[in-house]
């Protein structure tokens, strides 16, 4: 892929309607992100009331990654093909009642049947009749996300020409931190002061007054800012799904870029679902301080990140071929040490500074991967492209460390998996008494991965940009 920075990113003018789209699909990825994390914000108190183990925990969020990704690659068909603002607005409607519903599911009368699954590596596990209602609504709030995180980037993509596509996909992807902190914040406060039912209600409404204003958005022309290169004189008319699915899959950026960031997303899944809980439970702290400490950390580190991840990549891009990659490369490497302190110490003073750091270090990988992944193939399939990088980041990212840590942990307290006893052992950890901190460690090592992969498609790519 060559770099597509032709010229300064200081010379493009930019239409005041793409600010204000962009300013509209930012506030409602911002929502979304809430609505996505309110569930580990109120998970200490919602896992004492109803009873709920690590596993059936976990099972919840792997039931809204596994429809997210499941059903990302028919949004991403629609997208290339339909109004992808109107696709977004009924996404957001889906996706906010069906996070209300939570809050009152366990008072149904009648609930699905328990459920025992073979699962490899751990064995026979089961979920209870509650466990599997909670499962099966989330997953409607996965259809939702599903819709509006597949197509998104491609439409911000058209918003913006491609000297200034970084920094747009990182003010953005600013959302996702920037929803985290406050679906933290939120959850844990009025989980303490109002109970964890009344979080899910407040965070559900503001979604569907929103998606009045996404649905009037104008939509702009697939490719309109993109120079006529051979990628822009591709046909107007999309291909195939076969065709476009393996056009996508024998692009090596996408395939390069993809993998790495699907080690970034198995640390941020394992992460966003298990931090509240580990502090709670594991280092002492009540629920309401892990949540607000928490948001507050990834409000600042994440978005200081994002933003920072997006203005840097331009830059160094516009001189280096393979200034994305790098940048992504570099904050992954540099992630290891945090995420191993953050998870290994025990003291406010000394885990929280590291967990800033690697979350910073973690999203500045956001702009600059999203980048590469526009940018790899045209602007045809973009949103299938998209589509497709979800299904593997999830599938093989968070699904496997949002179900696969809480499994882990029922696992390691049990007695079982020996060598993980070993190795919390060498970290310093009492694997019996912070068996969920145990399986954390896998964290330091997806980042080992992440790094490996970005590194290999900078090699490919090394050289000075092209300049005018």
């Amino acid at each position: 892929m060559d770099s597509p920075h032709s010229t300064s990113p200081h010379r493009v003018s930019v239409p005041r309607y793409s600010y204000y789209a962009l300013s509209v699909l930012t506030l409602v990825n911002f929502l979304n992100y809430i609505d996505r994390q309110v569930l580990p914000a109120v998970g200490p108190v919602m896992q004492r009331d109803l009873g709920l183990t690590d596993t059936e925990f976990g099972a919840m969020e792997a039931a809204l990654l596994l429809s997210f990704t499941i059903l990302a690659p028919l949004f991403g068909w629609l997208g290339d093909r339909y109004s992808r603002t109107k696709l977004m607005a009924a996404a957001a409607v889906i996706w906010s009642l069906a996070t209300g519903v939570i809050a009152w599911l366990d008072k149904l009368p009648i609930h699905p049947r328990a459920m025992h699954l073979q699962v490899p590596f751990f064995g026979l596990i089961g979920l209870s009749g509650l466990a599997v209602s909670l499962c099966l609504v989330r997953a409607v709030v996965g259809v939702g996300e599903s819709s509006y995180s597949t197509i998104t980037p491609a439409l911000v993509a058209d918003y913006f020409p491609i000297e200034r596509r970084a920094t747009a996909l990182g003010v953005f992807q600013a959302a996702i931190p920037m929803g985290f902190a406050l679906g933290f914040v939120l959850g844990g406060v009025l989980a303490a002061y109002f109970g964890w039912r009344t979080a899910f209600l407040i965070v559900g409404l503001p979604g569907l007054l929103l998606a009045a204003v996404v649905w009037k958005l104008r939509e702009p022309k697939r490719g309109a800012h993109d120079h006529p290169t051979a990628e822009a004189l591709e046909s107007s008319k999309p291909a195939s799904w076969w065709q476009t699915t393996k056009q996508v899959f024998t692009t090596p950026d996408w395939l390069l870029s993809t993998t790495g960031y699907t080690a970034v997303t198995f640390v941020l899944g394992a992460f966003a679902t298990w931090a509240a809980i580990m502090l709670v439970r594991e280092k002492n702290m009540s629920p309401g301080a892990a949540a607000i400490v928490l948001g507050v950390v990834i409000l600042f580190a994440g978005a200081a990140g994002t933003f920072g991840g997006g203005w840097i990549a331009d830059r160094v891009a516009s001189k280096w071929r393979n200034g994305y990659y790098m940048v992504c490369g570099i904050s992954s490497l540099l992630g290891v040490i945090p995420a191993f302190l953050a998870v290994t110490l025990h003291r406010p003073a000394f885990f929280l500074p590291p967990i800033f750091i690697a979350v910073a270090l973690l999203f500045v990988n956001n702009a600059p991967f999203h980048a590469i992944l526009v940018n790899s193939v045209p602007p045809t399939i973009r949103a299938s492209a998209v589509a497709l990088n979800i299904v593997v980041i999830h599938v093989c990212g968070d699904v496997i460390s949002r179900f696969g840590v809480g499994t882990l942990s029922d696992s390691i307290a049990a007695g079982h998996l020996t060598f993980m006893h070993r190795l919390a052992g060498w970290a310093g950890l009492d694997p019996m008494r912070e068996h969920l901190t145990s399986a954390l460690l896998v964290v330091p090592l997806a980042l080992f991965v992440s790094a490996f992969f970005f590194f290999w498609g900078a090699k490919r790519h090394s050289g000075k940009a092209r300049t005018a």
